[in-house]
């Protein structure tokens, strides 16, 4: 399997930071609505799921080996 692609289990429950360390969530789900994945992000200051586009723009960085991922989302997102 190539470096940049994942199987959806393996994504799901991971934690979200963005660039600065910041945690934003974790992973609920990944969606597909026809354009492209989506990740489906909960967290304690969210007040409803988040939808982060999982392109190499928005999120940089998958770490399975520490359970995360680095997010750069677009702006106002969260």
């Amino acid at each position: 399997m190539p470096d940049d692609e994942f199987y959806h289990t393996d994504l799901i429950g991971l934690e979200v930071c963005d660039t600065g360390g910041t945690v934003l969530g974790t992973v609920r789900s990944v969606q597909n609505l026809g354009a492209g994945d989506l990740l489906e992000i909960s967290g304690p200051g969210l007040k409803s799921t988040v939808l982060l586009p999982f392109t190499k723009e928005a999120v940089p960085t998958v770490d399975l080996g520490q359970g995360r991922i680095i997010a750069d989302p677009p702006e106002g997102l969260f």
